[in-house]
């Protein structure tokens, strides 16, 4: 078996940006890969452009020596601009795998190591504890038990009505969009982001998780703070409290901490991953498939993770594809903590009209098929129904 040719699509999920890879092969099988990088969308697809040189001809089985070649062989190696690209290939060539051998990628991993996956949704902070309240409680009758938001003041509070209480919560706040972490900050902003999590636990109960989204814009002085101030709500993480650059400085964090730490989402490799598992600086780990390497990088992180009694949770704020891969991985390993999901119905819709086989969530569990490979096929004219947009954004 050869692979014949490699297809590259830009798609709008409305939200953001998808990647679609489709590599096929000389006996009519097509695999399919995603990925989501943010603002370098048309970036990434000329490099996976590039890589098809180097694809066309190899066999597609051959996942191992590939992701290697493609990793080493770029004399760079490390950087979410190349990471991106290789990881939906090689998504790809694993759809292909199952495919030839009539089985479910979780079962090519090792085999079910639990039958469905927790999952939890976003949920945008908006301008007032009432209205974060409020949000959580909509998530919650929609089924889901967990649910994240991203830091108040800084992400939300200017939310779209249409989307506040269902979508991804990465919206402007009160606060400078460039605010920096070395910055003054009021120093009331601390009891005021406690004051969202107070009125959160009140109205969703005990038998409800919370987490917050740092995306790196704290200090670790202001972040010790926060969490010490966050502590009675119960959190389940809080993540990437400081910029994602030192494990040292997270390190400390993560020692300090009442709640414990995750990140890892802008984390490529194996190798970008050990300090912060030697240094014991996180709890949970959330690198994210579609940027570390697909299947064949996740499973080697997720591996070293579980050698340091850390969970993986990936990353994944992402589309259909991403999604299915992500259970299929947190499906065949022990140290599995939750899936990640924007989890608006919206989201919902539009995956069913980009895939054949959406993702299926149910109280807020997803459960996947025996279907071989990855479980579906990008819709034909999902790329021409929704060509690429014009999206932005800030740290």
């Amino acid at each position: 078996m050869k692979i014949t040719r490699v297809r590259t699509d830009v798609v709008s999920m409305n939200r953001c940006n998808a990647i679609f890879v489709r590599i096929e092969a000389d006996n009519d099988l097509v695999g399919l890969g995603e990925t989501v990088i943010k603002r370098r969308d048309f970036t990434v697809k000329q490099n996976i452009e590039e890589m098809a040189a180097f694809l066309i001809g190899r066999d597609p089985l051959m996942i191992e020596d590939i992701a290697e070649k493609l990793y080493r062989d770029s004399f760079w190696v490390g950087g979410a601009l190349h990471a991106a690209g290789r990881s939906a290939v090689d998504m790809a060539l694993w759809d292909i795998k199952g495919q030839y051998y009539h089985a479910p990628i979780y079962d090519m991993l090792g085999g079910l190591t639990r039958p469905n996956m927790l999952t939890y949704c976003h949920c945008a902070a908006g301008s007032s504890p009432e209205e974060f309240a409020a949000g959580l409680l909509a998530c919650k009758s929609r089924g889901y038990r967990a649910a994240k938001t991203t830091l108040p003041l800084f992400y939300g509070a200017q939310a779209d009505p249409a989307i506040k209480r269902t979508g991804y919560s990465g919206l402007q706040g009160s606060l400078d969009r460039s605010l920096k972490e070395t910055e003054y900050m009021p120093t009331a902003v601390i009891d005021d982001i406690a004051a969202y999590f107070a009125a959160a636990r009140e109205a969703v109960g005990r038998d409800f998780e919370l987490m917050l989204d740092c995306h790196g814009r704290l200090s670790v002085a202001n972040v010790l703070r926060l969490c010490e101030a966050l502590a009675p709500y119960q959190l389940m993480f809080v993540e990437e409290p400081i910029p994602p650059e030192s494990a040292d400085n997270l390190a400390v964090v993560s020692a300090r901490s009442p709640i414990p730490i995750a990140a890892g989402e802008r984390i490529t490799s194996l190798y970008e991953a050990r300090p912060f598992l030697e240094r014991h600086a996180l709890a949970v780990l959330q690198c994210d498939l579609a940027t570390c390497g697909g299947f064949t990088g996740a499973k080697k992180i997720a591996a070293l993770a579980e050698a340091h009694t850390v969970a993986f949770a990936p990353h994944n704020p992402n589309g259909p594809i991403n999604t299915l891969a992500s259970a299929h991985l947190l499906s065949a390993i022990p140290n599995a903590l939750i899936l990640e999901t924007v989890g608006s119905q919206a989201d919902m819709d539009h995956f069913a009209e980009l895939i054949d086989a959406p993702p299926h969530i149910d109280g807020g569990v997803l459960t996947l098929s025996d279907r071989p490979g990855i479980g579906a096929s990008l819709r034909e004219d999902a790329p021409q129904r929704f060509p690429a947009q014009p999206f932005g954004g800030w740290r």
